[in-house]
């Protein structure tokens, strides 16, 4: 019995300090998934393919009032740089998981901004 308290205590407490290692929270309409937010990124699977969301994420990107100043689009992959109003960067990668799943990664920020990716992430998600 005391070794099964002892293992259930280990486990509790592995799980509490591996608890800050990413947030998840739900997330948008054509969402696959949840919003998760690690490294400074937050990152959110769509129920797309790469040219439908590359085209999101440009229009949902401009919405939330970014100035895009670099866009690149490959065979797999894409990204998007842009500028918030204060000037303070913004990346937005996307990765083709599947033909009909994309992967979309936004960083605010040198360090990332998990509030400013949020709205960003949310932007995008309303432009499915």
């Amino acid at each position: 019995m005391q070794r099964h308290l002892a293992i259930l205590f280990i486990l509790a407490l592995s799980l509490s300090m591996a608890a800050g290692c990413g947030a998840l929270v739900a997330g948008g309409a054509a969402a696959a998934g949840t919003y998760v937010y690690t490294e400074g990124r937050l990152q959110q699977q769509y129920d797309a393919n790469l040219d439908q969301a590359f085209q999101a994420s440009l229009a949902g990107a401009r919405d939330a009032g970014l100035k895009v100043t670099e866009q690149n689009k490959e065979v797999a992959e894409a990204s998007i740089r842009a500028e918030q109003q204060d000037g303070s960067p913004v990346w937005i990668t996307l990765e083709s998981l599947d033909q009909n799943k994309t992967q979309v990664s936004v960083r605010v920020g040198y360090t990332g901004d998990e509030q400013a990716s949020r709205r960003i992430q949310e932007a995008i998600a309303k432009r499915f």
